[in-house]
């Protein structure tokens, strides 16, 4: 109870000793934003240009951007929210109807019978589940895989597969309903044989919109924590009460299914010192992590034809 409070005067003085306690405490609050190994699935890449949706399975249904929080309010602690409208714009989306690349510059699949996860490359698919394909590498066996009706990108006029470029990310993705054997064979032999194998169609190209996380960044330090653990959770928000310091949050996109975004009004001085003290508890920020990502799509080529 001395302890208590000690820690009940401490936070009356600007000291977040709750919250000291708790990152003490609850270590697994922390979350990491590495990227998974690298695959050839393409829901490999974490999905930023999702950033601020809520599930549709969630209740109250949510719009996207709509931040959660807690903030002192006629003398007591309740709950509020806002909109930002910068996650309307947080991405953006290029649609090319008519895009040509060479089979050579497919990095993953969509979908495939294989376990896409299980390979880095496409040619370590070939090699492990195309062999009656690949045996023998000449012009026939290349005009053979090439042939399989399942690559729709070839064969089927008007195809729902498309191809889909994450700039953050850099990678060429056809998003396939099938055909990922015959395609993987085809690149396969292709490079080998030194012949161009020209594909046209749709392609998605997403970007993150380096202003709106700017805009985020002037009004909000933004941390990114893991929710999975619900005491841990519960200690957060009781920490953040006891300070009564105010926040926000949302969900974070895949693959980081149950961690948040935590956001920090930088107009609110407790506020910033919880910032300064997630900082130095090594908890992951955000808003750099984006930024970042910012940059290095800013460095990628294009990849056409």
């Amino acid at each position: 109870m001395l302890n208590r409070f000690v820690e009940a005067v401490r936070e009356e003085f600007g000291h977040p000793a709750t919250l000291c306690r708790m990152l003490a405490a609850y270590p697994q609050i922390r979350i990491h934003l590495d990227e998974p190994e690298p695959c050839i699935h393409a829901s490999s890449v974490p999905c930023w240009h999702e950033l601020g949706k809520h599930s549709p399975l969630s209740w109250p249904r949510r719009q996207r951007g709509s931040l959660m929080g807690w903030h002192t309010s006629g003398g007591g602690w309740q709950s509020f929210s806002i909109t930002r409208p910068e996650y309307a714009e947080i991405a953006r989306c290029e649609i090319e109807q008519d895009w040509c690349c060479d089979v050579t510059d497919i990095d993953g699949f969509a979908a495939s019978k294989a376990d896409l996860w299980a390979f880095a490359t496409t040619d370590a698919m070939a090699e492990a589940r195309c062999q009656w394909l690949i045996s023998e590498v000449n012009q026939e066996q290349l005009v053979k895989s090439l042939a399989h009706k399942e690559i729709r990108i070839i064969h089927i006029p008007g195809t729902t597969d498309h191809f889909t470029r994450y700039q953050w990310d850099g990678r060429l993705w056809l998003m396939n309903d099938g055909g990922s054997h015959h395609t993987a064979a085809a690149k396969y032999l292709a490079a080998r044989l030194g012949q161009r194998v020209p594909l046209r169609g749709r392609r998605y190209t997403y970007s993150l919109n380096a202003l709106a996380i700017a805009s985020l960044r002037r009004d909000y330090e933004m941390f990114a924590i893991n929710c999975q653990d619900d005491g841990a959770t519960n200690a957060f928000a009781e920490a953040m009460r006891a300070f009564r310091a105010t926040w926000l949050w949302h969900p974070l996109p895949h693959p980081y299914e149950g961690a948040r975004a935590v956001l920090l009004p930088r107009d609110e001085g407790r506020s910033m010192r919880v910032a300064v003290e997630l900082r130095s508890a090594g908890v992951v920020d955000l808003g750099a992590h984006l930024t970042a990502l910012c940059a290095r799509q800013n460095s990628q080529g294009d990849g056409s034809l």
